[in-house]
């Protein structure tokens, strides 16, 4: 069974002071804490062709083919918490920290494993809080055009043989391909977020403006061909109109002016109109009700006397027939078989259920039956022991032992 494995870049999300904050919180609120972080980041994700590999409580392992788009990604995310937690109380803020690394992973169902997975857990326990670190291996991969970064240095990491070189995205640095008008838009010109408004920049309408200003800043050309598209085409749209109107007048007038045919005019047939006699119905005679019949109520059964039976009486107990010198050991067991008042325990278990016999002789009637099934399987066990018989005649009379007495 082969593996399946693939060349990935990790990201790895933790939410800042989780357990100290769960500690003080009830289950609702933090449910909702969780809900929310949900619903801010996961569409950014989606947005940056990312997946959701697991979600353990409040971290995010995610996986992306693009060590750029990994990087982007998690830029985004910063921005979106950095704008909710302008207007939320400092208790109710949500931060988080942000570790990347890029290696061959093993693939499963859902989830995924391999060194470059431990690594970006070890650089996650080193991040700051609302920091962005990710190894030498994202650095060498991804961008650099589009991601700016500083190297942070060697760090030595829990269960890492050798020191790894990290780097960060700088806090309220500028960004190199991020839109203009994000940050000098009139209606966001009071926010200043820390990676340069990238969940702006993600957006799908943010998008579509800067490609369409993109490309109708590519050649002079191509802008004279396009204002010259707007402006013919709506004119040559009025021109047609007016010619279809004007054609579609001309006809109704030629419809007009046409000289009407002759019509020959057919006499009106007047119906003849009938009396009809209405006669006014007879009033419904109603039948005379027929005579209820007389019910006969019978008498109630009589009831049964009830014949008390008279208890069976206890069956006598079976003469002794003891010939203790002359007996084989076949006759001993059939002369202690002889001397039971019951061959089994459900002869005595139905006597006692009809309360023939008592409690202590149903317990002494048990009993004697169980001793005596225990002498005969010893018996057999003996001779099977000394090989007087084999081992398949041992349980075929084991078994009528224990259907005989049961």
């Amino acid at each position: 069974m082969g593996l399946k494995t693939e060349n990935l870049a990790i990201v790895l999300t933790d939410i800042v002071g989780f357990t100290e904050t769960t500690a003080q919180q009830s289950r609702q609120e933090n449910e909702f804490l969780l809900d929310t972080h949900n619903q801010i980041l996961l569409p950014i994700i989606k947005r940056y062709k990312g997946r959701l590999v697991k979600s353990i409580g409040d971290a995010l392992l995610l996986v992306f083919r693009s060590p750029t788009d990994a990087m982007l990604c998690s830029m985004a995310m910063q921005d979106a918490l950095f704008e909710y937690n302008r207007d939320i109380p400092d208790q109710k803020q949500i931060h988080i920290r942000v570790a990347a690394s890029l290696g061959e992973v093993r693939i499963t169902r859902n989830d995924i494993f391999g060194e470059p997975v431990n690594t970006t857990s070890r650089i996650e326990g080193v991040t700051p809080k609302d920091e962005i670190y990710f190894s030498e291996a994202i650095y060498m991969a991804m961008n650099k055009a589009e991601v700016p970064c500083k190297e942070v240095g060697w760090k030595e990491l829990k269960g890492i043989s050798e020191p790894i070189r990290l780097f960060n995205i700088p806090r309220f640095s500028t960004p190199r391909l991020v839109p203009e008008d994000v940050m000098s838009s009139s209606d966001i010109s009071d926010l200043v977020y820390p990676y340069g408004g990238a969940h702006l920049a993600s957006q799908g309408s943010t998008q579509d403006s800067s490609h369409f200003s993109g490309f109708i800043k590519k050649s002079s050309v191509q802008k004279t061909a396009l204002v010259a598209s707007l402006i013919i085409i709506p004119v040559i749209a009025v021109l047609g109109y007016f010619v279809l109107d004007k054609q579609s007048g001309g006809q109704q007038q030629m419809a007009k002016s046409a000289p009407v045919p002759d019509r020959k005019v057919t006499p009106r047939v007047v119906p003849k109109i009938t009396t009809r006699v209405i006669e006014t119905p007879k009033p419904a005679v109603k039948p005379e009700p027929r005579p209820k019949r007389a019910v006969i109520k019978k008498a109630p059964p009589k009831p049964k006397p009830v014949v008390k039976r008279a208890p069976r009486p206890k069956p006598a107990p079976r003469p002794v027939k003891r010939k203790v010198a002359e007996l084989s050991p076949v006759d001993k067991m059939n002369a202690a078989a002889d001397e039971l008042v019951y061959l089994s325990v459900r002869q005595a278990k139905r006597d006692y259920g009809k309360k023939i016999i008592t409690q202590e002789e149903y317990k002494q009637f048990v009993k004697e039956i169980k001793d005596q099934m225990a002498m005969e399987m010893k018996y057999w066990k003996a001779k099977l022991k000394a090989r007087e018989i084999n081992k398949k005649t041992y349980k075929r009379e084991y078994k009528k032992v224990r259907n005989k007495y049961k």
